[in-house]
């Protein structure tokens, strides 16, 4: 599921389900909070959950920079991206307006100029930059919003938004954060989330999204099995315990394997 369809799809979870089907998609509610990261920001900060300071406006931003409230590197990234299209980190202001200003135009030649229609003025999102460790969450409910489990990743490396390596661990404080998030969120299925776990150990939530993510299949790999997990619950039975197990210390990379296609 792309991001951008999630919103589309979960306004017509109705419509599906008057020709028999089962859309597995977020209440609309819910696909908004994730796909708009300023609602992101309001919703987390809502319920006590850290988050790195943000803001949609540019001036606001440069204000609280004079008034010692934020200070630089800052990162700037379009507040409906996706796929770490458009994200600049900025050492200083003229950075700041510079990048800002291209940024704006950048999203008006791609794909998420349609969703950043809806407040093109305040499409760019500005937040401070957390540093640490970056951790990957998939956060687990049933299909009745029940909270189950969280499958935790520690990214290695990254590629265009994608993780390509990881080690599925065990960390208590970050399963904590996943059942807050699940039992406040109420989604269903699985949400992956984006955090750091910052040099002071405190954690703070960067991006949320409706799907399955691009560190799920380290999980996988480590013996979990949500979709079967979920076509259990569509079949009205209860999923064995095993498929959210998973084995601790399973460290795993994406690989690209070249094919001969022609000689």
């Amino acid at each position: 599921m792309f991001d951008i369809d999630i919103p589309i799809l979960a306004k017509s979870i109705k419509e599906f389900s008057h020709e028999g089907i089962i859309l597995i998609a977020p209440d609309y509610a819910v696909a908004n909070i994730c796909n708009d990261k300023w609602k992101t920001h309001n919703f987390l900060l809502k319920n006590n959950i850290n988050t790195p300071k943000s803001f949609i406006s540019l001036q606001e931003a440069i204000d609280q920079i004079q008034m010692g409230v934020i200070d630089f590197p800052l990162i700037i990234k379009p507040r409906w991206g996706m796929g770490s299209i458009g994200i600049y980190e900025v050492k200083n202001q003229h950075e700041l307006k510079n990048l800002y200003n291209y940024l704006q135009r950048q999203i008006l030649a791609t794909y998420i100029k349609y969703e950043s229609q809806e407040e093109l003025s305040k499409s760019i999102i500005i937040q401070e930059k957390i540093s640490g460790q970056e951790y990957g969450l998939d956060i687990i409910n049933d299909l009745k919003n029940n909270y189950v489990t969280t499958l935790i990743k520690k990214k290695i490396a990254m590629r265009a938004g994608e993780t390509d390596h990881a080690i599925v661990e065990e960390h208590p404080n970050l399963s904590k954060i996943g059942s807050v998030l699940g039992k406040k969120l109420k989604h269903i299925s699985i949400l992956d989330v984006d955090c750091f776990l910052a040099m002071d150990n405190s954690i703070y939530i960067l991006e949320m999204n409706c799907r399955f993510g691009g560190h799920y299949p380290f999980a996988h790999l480590a013996g979990a099995n949500i979709p079967l997990a979920i076509v259990n619950w569509l079949q009205g039975s209860k999923p064995d315990e095993k498929l959210f197990n998973v084995r601790f210390g399973t460290e795993g990379i994406k690989d690209i394997i070249p094919t001969i296609i022609q000689t």
